[in-house]
């Protein structure tokens, strides 16, 4: 779902996102940092990364600390879901915030519908908020 969101993100903006700068993996810590790494040794690494989730950007934070990488100096980093702890770190994670009771409601009413055998597929949208904090 959050490629999907990246695509979309990108179509909108007019962006093209390579596929070799998307990076798949876990939704964890670790595979942020290994993630990180990945891009890192790009031959034209990229200047700004987008994190699945704040777990994610916060390995890629470890990797970049580890690497003499300085965020933002050199690399700009997003997360996405403004976690609790993405507050807490240095610099303080910038991140993407979505109403958690919207999106509960909302998912909720499409397992509803699918329940009762009324859609099969549909796009809900919610509102995000883009929470600028040190890491841009």
């Amino acid at each position: 779902p959050r490629l999907e969101l990246l695509r979309t993100l990108a179509v909108q903006f007019g962006i093209t996102v390579p596929g070799r700068l998307v990076v798949r993996g876990e939704h964890t810590r670790e595979a942020g940092a290994a993630g990180f790494a990945h891009l890192m040794g790009m031959k034209y690494r990229p200047d700004a990364v987008f994190c699945a989730n704040d777990a994610v950007a916060i390995g890629a934070m470890d990797k970049a600390e580890e690497q003499g990488i300085g965020i933002p100096g050199d690399v700009a980093l997003i997360g996405h879901d403004d976690a609790s702890f993405a507050s807490l770190v240095r610099p303080r994670l910038t991140t993407v915030r979505y109403p958690a009771v919207d999106v509960g409601k909302a998912a909720a009413r499409l397992l509803i519908e699918r329940l009762n055998g009324r859609v099969a597929r549909k796009t809900v949208h919610v509102k995000a908020e883009f929470v600028s904090r040190g890491t841009v």
